[in-house]
């Protein structure tokens, strides 16, 4: 899928969001590993990136380049990519193919600016264009900040998953299933 928009953020500042590109592999394998570096919020540890190469995150991307149903935007500022999300359907098959699955994430230093709402915007534009009629996502019980900005675009939990992550500490973190319908 192909998606670009230009927007100002709440520091006044330029931010581009469009669909990702082959191109774009390598800084968005960085970009990952730095934001799992600052969050303990998201799947991976930072050094489980290591096993997936430039080419093989190219291949992806020129996949979703080509897709109908998915897409991975980035957020852009100063020509940097600081942000990322994507919208994958659950499953193609006809019971299944009206819901998708989203997940996002923006490197700290730019959280507070606007950029998680203006991703949210495009996300539910591309999943209506798309015919999408429910998205869903998971989201850590003790991530307030992305539960709230998920809130304010009218998702809702449906289901809590007490133990979703194991850490290396033993401990286990819960998380939120949430969706949203889409009229």
């Amino acid at each position: 899928m192909k998606y670009y928009r230009e927007l100002f953020l709440k520091d006044g500042r330029i931010c581009i969001l469009r669909n990702s590109t082959a191109e774009d592999a390598e800084e968005i394998l960085s970009l990952m590993r730095n934001i799992s570096r600052e969050s303990d919020n998201l799947l991976r540890y930072p050094e489980e990136w290591a096993n997936i190469t430039n080419e093989d995150e190219a291949r992806f991307l020129r996949d979703l380049e080509c897709s109908d149903d998915a897409i991975m935007l980035v957020a852009v500022i100063d020509g940097r990519i600081v942000g990322s999300a994507g919208l994958n359907p659950i499953s193609r098959l006809e019971k299944c193919r009206h819901r998708a699955d989203i997940g996002m994430s923006i490197r700290k230093e730019y959280w507070g600016r606007g950029i998680g709402s203006s991703i949210m915007e495009a996300i539910l534009e591309i999943a209506q264009k798309a015919e999408f009629k429910q998205l869903e996502l998971e989201v850590l019980t003790e991530n307030t900040r992305a539960i709230s900005l998920y809130e304010k675009f009218d998702f809702s939990i449906f289901g809590t998953n007490n133990h979703a992550f194991s850490t290396r500490g033993g401990q286990y973190k819960g998380s939120y299933l949430m969706s949203r319908y889409i009229k």
